[in-house]
């Protein structure tokens, strides 16, 4: 009997998450996608959907979820990714920027990216 492929399974939920918008499900999801997925390459277009999601528990977890896949993979689409992080860094929601700034932190470890953070207070 053949298993259904988990990456499958994965990108049917993603499809219907994304259809219901609940943030929740969302949230979950992340975390399954990001500690599941065997397709980096797909995981990380999911994560940057979803950090321009409209919820900032969606958007921060989804840019957490970039420092998940470099420590998975070792690899991320540097034109892809860095810009998001950067945006993350600074945005107004402070959720946002502490998920961000903890991406950038794997990042910067398992990568060797380099980020200009804030300067505290401005």
């Amino acid at each position: 009997m053949n298993q259904p492929d988990p990456d499958e399974l994965l990108r049917k939920r993603f499809d219907r998450a994304v259809e219901r918008n609940d943030p929740f499900e969302l949230q979950l999801l992340l975390t399954d996608l990001v500690h599941g997925a065997q397709d980096r390459e797909w995981a990380e277009c999911c994560c940057a959907r979803l950090a321009r999601h409209h919820n900032a528990n969606v958007r921060g977890d989804a840019l957490s979820g970039f420092g998940h896949l470099a420590r998975r993979f070792g690899i991320l689409d540097r034109n892809r990714v860095k810009r998001l992080i950067d945006i993350g860094l600074h945005a107004h929601h402070e959720y946002v920027r502490e998920r961000a700034a903890s991406a950038a932190d794997d990042v910067e470890t398992f990568l060797a990216w380099r980020f200009e953070r804030p300067t505290p207070g401005g």
